[in-house]
């Protein structure tokens, strides 16, 4: 992701270089009284600048004021195999896979009537008679007199970024479910041996080893489902949780972390107030508090509490996550972003982006208050469930 990331800038990079070049040859023609680039590839001297272009190695396209395609670059065409008078208007869109049209149209008209900068992927059709991925940067360019002449697109073919990308998925898919079976095998076996053990120092860890199995179990599974969250394709069940019971969990999670000399972690007493229900998926809720909660036990000192409060009211729930730790001004604004981290020796700073992204799926959010001396208060607020009924219970 970081390699297409770095691909997508360089991209933009030679974008703006492009449209400054022909800003730059626009103003000289401007300069000597010749008249702005139309239609053709020879015909007006004006066009000339459009030759510095045609054997550029990304696949450049130029529409007008009405929208309609008026030029495309020689790269362009020996991609598809068409001629220039087959692409000219709307011919290019003959080329867009059916799955990608309305989208790809969408994007486009939606970019052209707001003068909008866009970046879209649509698959179009090679000379070899198959689709390959296109990402296709666009935007508005002037006329030497300032008025809005058309857009200008940059197109890049990124196929094998994708298929690499297809790769990573799956290889990473298949390792999860092969981790799956000596995992839940090694539960079984905690299991089983906290049934027949009788040894009394060794039996009293025993449903720990078999917490922890089943942590790791959990957690390959919550690795498929974050994937899903960033790719838009998750929805979560419509399974009533307890919030309550889910910090338990996260306790006894980080229990050997704190027991051994670290922060203490308190969960006051929440109150008469009902118990927090929302409606999700335990395995990602639960991964949520524990990012948050050994978040807050690394930023604290040995001997510090950190406090997890529950609440609940007609419109919302959550969980309140406290230390004495403060957030570093420098990272406040991106504190939720991935891959921000500061002052943890190998951290990836990605546990406080997964919460934002678990929170925000299950339709809540996620905030935080930090300062010198009142520390830092993450705060997650999710939509109530339904109380049960009668006919529930």
């Amino acid at each position: 992701m970081e390699q297409a990331n770095t691909s997508i800038a360089r991209l933009r990079g030679e974008l703006a270089t492009a449209r400054q070049r022909i800003a730059t040859l626009e103003a000289a023609l401007a300069a000597t009284g010749q008249e702005s680039p139309g239609c053709g590839r020879t015909n007006a001297p004006a066009n000339f600048y459009l030759t510095i272009l045609d054997d550029a190695p990304a696949l450049i396209w130029r529409a007008g004021r009405d929208a309609k395609c008026d030029w495309f670059n020689k790269t362009w065409l020996s991609f598809t195999g068409r001629s220039l008078e087959r692409e000219l208007g709307d011919g290019w869109a003959e080329g867009v896979h059916p799955d990608d049209f309305q989208r790809c149209l969408e994007t486009y008209l939606h970019a052209f009537h707001a003068r909008q900068f866009f970046e879209m992927e649509y698959r179009l059709l090679h000379h070899s008679g198959g689709y390959r991925w296109i990402l296709d940067i666009g935007c508005p360019f002037t006329e030497p007199d300032g008025a809005f002449g058309g857009y200008i697109g940059y197109c890049f073919d990124v196929t094998q970024r994708r298929q690499d990308e297809q790769f990573r998925r799956d290889v990473d898919r298949m390792i999860r479910h092969d981790i799956k079976a000596p995992l839940n095998s090694l539960k079984t076996l905690a299991q089983a041996l906290f049934s027949d053990v009788q040894d009394a120092e060794v039996k009293p860890l025993l449903p720990r080893l078999h917490h922890a199995i089943g942590n790791v179990v959990n957690l390959v599974d919550s690795t498929e489902k974050i994937l899903q969250i960033e790719r838009g394709e998750y929805a979560p069940p419509a399974i009533r949780l307890d919030l309550r019971a889910i910090c338990r969990n996260t306790a006894a999670t980080l229990a050997p972390q704190t027991e051994a000399g670290g922060p203490r972690i308190l969960f006051p007493e929440s109150g008469p107030e009902a118990a927090p229900l929302c409606h999700g998926e335990e395995v990602l809720i639960e991964t949520l508090l524990t990012n948050l909660v050994k978040n807050a036990v690394e930023a604290s000192l040995p001997g510090a509490a950190v406090t997890v409060r529950t609440f609940s009211g007609p419109d919302a729930v959550g969980v309140a996550v406290h230390n004495q730790g403060v957030i570093p001004e420098a990272i406040r604004d991106v504190f939720f972003e991935k891959g921000v981290t500061s002052g943890k020796a190998g951290g990836a700073g990605l546990g406080t982006y997964s919460a934002a992204i678990i929170a925000k799926a299950h339709g809540g959010r996620i905030d935080f208050t930090t300062s010198e001396t009142a520390g830092t208060t993450v705060t997650v607020t999710l939509p109530p469930a339904p109380r049960a009924s009668r006919e529930d219970a």
